[in-house]
C-alpha cells in the first residue's frame, strides 16, 4: 500500500467516527442520491514533489474532503455544520503518524441553485517523506 493510499485511509478512519454522514465507496460518486444526505467524499487532489539531493522526495498530498448536505432551511447554517464537524474529526496534525504534518489549507463552498443542495469542500495538505532509493 502507497503512503497516499495510508494517508487516505487515516482520513476516512477519523470520518467515520461521525455517524450522522454517508460515505460513498472510495472514488465514486454513483451511490449519492438525496435519501443518503449528508455525505462525505474524500479524494486525492495533487501532489507536488521536491526530489532531495540524497534521492529521497519531500511530498505535499492535497486530499479534499466534500461533504454533501440537503436542507430545507438556511443551508448555509447546513454547510457551516458539516465544515465544523470535518474540522473536529480531523484535528490530529500527523493523522495518528500517517503523515508528518497535516493541516487545513482552504474551504469552499458551493450551492446547487435549482435544489435544496449544498457542498462544502475542505482542501488538506498532507506532508510526507520518501526514503531515498539505494543505487
Amino acid at each position: 500500500m502507497t503512503q497516499r493510499i495510508t494517508i487516505r485511509d487515516a482520513v476516512l478512519s477519523k470520518l467515520k467516527t461521525l455517524s450522522c454522514y454517508n460515505f460513498p465507496p472510495a472514488g465514486t460518486t454513483e451511490s449519492i442520491c438525496p435519501e443518503k444526505l449528508p455525505a462525505i467524499i474524500v479524494s486525492f487532489a495533487n501532489e507536488p514533489i521536491d526530489h532531495q539531493m540524497d534521492g529521497g522526495t519531500s511530498r505535499q498530498l492535497d486530499l479534499t474532503i466534500a461533504a454533501v448536505v440537503r436542507s430545507s432551511g438556511d443551508i448555509y447554517v447546513a454547510l457551516d455544520q458539516a465544515a465544523v464537524d470535518i474540522e473536529g474529526a480531523l484535528q490530529d496534525a500527523s493523522l495518528g503518524g500517517s503523515c508528518d504534518l497535516f493541516l487545513l489549507s482552504q474551504t469552499q463552498f458551493a450551492l446547487d441553485q435549482d435544489h435544496p443542495l449544498g457542498e462544502v469542500r475542505l482542501t488538506y495538505s498532507a506532508q510526507y517523506s520518501t526514503e531515498p532509493t539505494d543505487l
